[in-house]
């Protein structure tokens, strides 16, 4: 069955097509049923799964929505509950708040989905969803056991669903195909709404791994309002292969490690909106990398767009350099507003972005720490554009409670830091952290080592003057020396004409523009 015939059995094309799937969904269906009436009892103790079975059966085949009341316990079952193929316009929602369903079998997942080897056209699931549940297994799931899924797909076609606030507690994933299908039998998701998702701090695997093999496509996915802590996992938090037309909005990760958003086998258009990441270490994994888009091949070209991503309280603490996002060749990346804040390193080094013949451009790019903001492994440097004038900020490395101009003074000098834009040194911002008795500082300017006419660059510092800031316009299209390029080590140093207490934590930003 082709493409076509699928999205004519329900599929939606582009996020406006994922927010006509959303109103399609049953909202509130008339026909409720509850499931107690089939014998569950939700005590914890007793085994509901025969319950549940025929409860979602009854409901899947006559489009109703399934109800599961609140309980002080929860719903223990013990074995895999199967969603019947070839079912539309139904529903389980769970009451009072996130009603909890337990498992006592180890690498088992709460709801199983499959066409078991069906044809699509008999077995394709719409305009369904599942609401306010809790995955909860009697013994912590380790990442060996990536059965243990809130939600498993498996072969067959599901088009037009929501999962909506749903938490796994302490399985592996919350929602998972299985990433080896039996021959014969593709599995394809598409236009579905996956939101207000939590994965808990003993969830070992991903929030959300959609990979199968073979790569049938799932195309329109909207992934909205995740929140993670990660202590104990050991997958990225998002995983995508074969998806297209991806909608990634308000994520948080707390505690996190190593990569959080992977992009493989054929993952194209993917726009995430509004990622944070806050107290996460940046530790030894095997790619290295925490926005991996690495993994389309030279043939296939993804497009990524990324706005507001934040890095809070992040420690490095690597034996290995890293780096936040890293594209193949082929992709076109951009990166529209990136922010670190607070950023401890122990060991190694971070790396804003790293390419392989990728089309990059930055927008609005601020308050960066890292040692690097392009690792140049890029062919074809005029593929790196900024959009923006700041572009890199730098910190004082060894500055002196006091600097007098003296004989012999040695100014303190910032680390010299690569380039990775083409353009006019536009400007350099000066903030400073401590009270300015008086007098002027000076900013010697360094490109490769030598210096670049800094008539321009000392800087009036009012008396008694807090938290200053001072930008100066040094941008000179008559003096070569301030044209850049990709691979470019600029550094400056710093010195002052009268005594002073402070500065002990001056940010210098190098704003550079294409102009």
């Amino acid at each position: 069955m082709n493409r076509r015939d699928l999205l004519f059995l329900g599929a939606v094309g582009g996020f406006s097509g994922s927010a006509r799937a959303q109103s399609n969904k049953p909202k509130s269906i008339e026909a409720r049923l509850d499931v107690r009436k089939f014998g569950a009892v939700g005590d914890g103790v007793h085994d509901d799964t025969n319950a549940f079975r025929q409860a979602i059966d009854y409901a899947c085949n006559n489009k109703m929505q399934l109800v599961i009341p609140g309980t002080p316990h929860s719903y223990l079952i013990s074995d895999s509950l199967p969603i019947p193929h070839g079912k539309h316009g139904w529903a389980i929602t769970g009451e009072a708040g996130r009603v909890t369903i337990t498992q006592a079998a180890n690498n088992k997942p709460i709801f199983l989905f499959s066409s078991h080897g069906h044809d699509y056209r008999d077995t394709t699931n719409r305009a369904f969803s599942l609401k306010n549940l809790r995955a909860a297994w009697t013994r912590n799931q380790s990442i060996a056991n990536k059965e243990s899924n809130m939600f498993l797909f498996d072969d067959g076609g599901y088009a037009d669903f929501q999962i909506d606030n749903c938490e796994n507690h302490n399985g592996c994933r919350l929602v998972s195909t299985r990433e080896v299908q039996a021959p014969g039998r593709p599995l394809n998701l598409w236009g579905c709404i996956m939101s207000h998702l939590f994965s808990g701090y003993v969830a070992s695997g991903a929030a959300i791994r959609l990979r199968t093999n073979p790569v049938e496509g799932m195309p329109n996915i909207l992934i909205s309002h995740v929140y993670a802590l990660r202590q104990m996992a050991e997958e990225e938090l998002i995983h995508l292969a074969g998806c297209s037309s991806v909608n990634i909005d308000n994520v948080e990760i707390n505690f996190g490690r190593g990569s959080q958003l992977v992009c493989w086998g054929g993952t194209t258009e993917v726009n995430v909106r509004a990622w944070r990441m806050e107290q996460c270490t940046v530790a030894d994994t095997p790619r290295n990398v925490i926005f991996d888009l690495s993994g389309n091949g030279p043939t296939q070209q993804g497009t990524y767009r990324f706005q507001g991503v934040e890095m809070r309280f992040t420690t490095i603490d690597s034996t290995r350099p890293h780096s936040v996002f890293h594209a193949s060749a082929g992709a076109q990346v951009i990166i529209d507003g990136y922010q670190e804040v607070a950023t401890t390193r122990k060991s190694g080094e971070l790396t804003v972005a790293t390419t392989q013949d990728a089309r990059v451009q930055f927008r609005s790019v601020a308050d960066i720490v890292s040692p690097h903001v392009f690792l140049l492994d890029n062919q074809q440097p005029a593929d790196i554009t900024f959009a923006t004038t700041e572009v890199l900020r730098f910190y004082k490395n060894g500055l002196t409670s006091r600097m007098d101009r003296v004989t012999n003074d040695s100014p303190s000098a910032v680390k010299g830091q690569v380039v990775g834009a083409a353009g006019w040194i536009w400007a350099i911002e000066v903030s400073l952290d401590a009270d300015v008795s008086a007098g002027k500082i000076e900013l010697l300017v360094f490109k490769n080592r030598l210096l670049i006419d800094s008539g321009a660059m000392k800087l009036a510092i009012r008396n008694g003057s807090r938290s200053v800031k001072v930008a100066t316009v040094i941008k000179n299209t008559n003096h070569p020396d301030y044209r850049v390029v990709p691979g470019d080590l600029v550094h400056f140093e710093i010195s002052t004409d009268q005594s002073f207490a402070g500065p002990t934590n001056a940010l210098f930003n190098l704003m550079i523009a294409n102009i």
